[in-house]
């Protein structure tokens, strides 16, 4: 839908700054941009990634964002890969609540006279959580964000690196609920916690990654504390009933089993690993 620059800007006190400036690709719907730019403006919580501005360029409409230095979680694991490193334990809980609380807010967000959005993000994955220079976790991307509306039906097709972290009901074109964001996170929790996908296969065909969503066959290594196991799979469960309904509902036990192991780290913490894993002078 759009590119993303690296910008300079000047703000009220005259003062440079660095900005992420999302210009709409032409042939793009200015309705989806706009609605994209407009739910920006609503919302306003640590993290949730910040608009700074909306405008014009080049013909083009903008969405001027936060420059978030750290860059985002797809990349720190691809970094830790590379290296043949496994992904911190205390780091990967850390980002998972952090994740958590985005979207304990964006669920319950209202509009300016107080009704519900009743809000779905519909495409949390690694890509789209990123982190500041000072370790803070954000989450990003609201573009394909709607009031429970499917983005996806059968046979539609979606980026390969997304369709892994879609819920059963979202690959069959069902109504989203915050369940399914919630899916979501337990899939990205698998890969930090167990250090791979839990559905996702070399070499599979797009139909044949949706079946196993769908089939939600899970097998967690017996090295995974069983109350972690227990969050993960209770987050992936096919059967909606069975699956946590609210961020805060997944939170509460992944927070306590933190607690008990001692894995929440301090800002610092997070700085001193982001520096660790991708050089960065924060």
């Amino acid at each position: 839908m759009a590119e993303v620059f690296l910008a300079e800007a000047t703000d009220s006190n005259g003062d440079q700054l660095n900005v992420a400036l999302k210009l709409m690709k032409k042939g793009i719907s200015e309705d989806q941009f706009a609605d994209e730019a407009d739910l920006m403006g609503l919302l306003s919580h640590p993290n949730l990634v910040q608009m700074m501005e909306i405008g014009t360029a080049f013909d083009r409409p903008f969405i001027a964002m936060e420059f978030l230095i750290g860059g985002d979680l797809k990349e720190v694991m691809e970094a830790h890969r590379r290296q043949m490193k496994g992904f911190p334990l205390n780091m990967g809980v850390h980002i998972t609540l952090e994740t958590l609380k985005a979207l304990a807010y964006f669920h319950s967000a209202t509009s300016r006279t107080g009704a519900p959005l009743s809000l779905v993000h519909s495409d949390v994955n690694p890509a789209n959580v990123f982190f500041s220079g000072r370790g803070d976790v954000k989450l990003g991307d609201f573009g394909v964000a709607s009031s429970g509306r499917a983005n996806i039906g059968p046979g539609e097709g979606v980026a390969a690196g997304k369709l892994s972290y879609l819920s059963p009901e979202q690959t069959r074109g069902d109504p989203l609920g915050p369940a399914s964001d919630l899916w979501a996170v337990g899939v990205m929790l698998h890969e930090l916690v167990v250090g791979y996908h839990p559905f996702q296969k070399d070499g599979a065909s797009e139909p044949e990654t949706m079946a196993m969503i769908r089939s939600g066959k899970l097998a967690i290594p017996e090295y995974v504390d069983k109350p972690l196991a227990q969050v993960i799979q209770k987050a992936l469960a096919v059967d909606l009933r069975n699956r946590f309904r609210t961020a805060g509902e997944f939170g509460g036990p992944l927070f306590a089993y933190a607690l008990d192991k001692n894995l929440l780290p301090t800002s610092r913490q997070v700085q001193e690993w982001l520096e660790s894993v991708l050089g960065l002078l924060v």
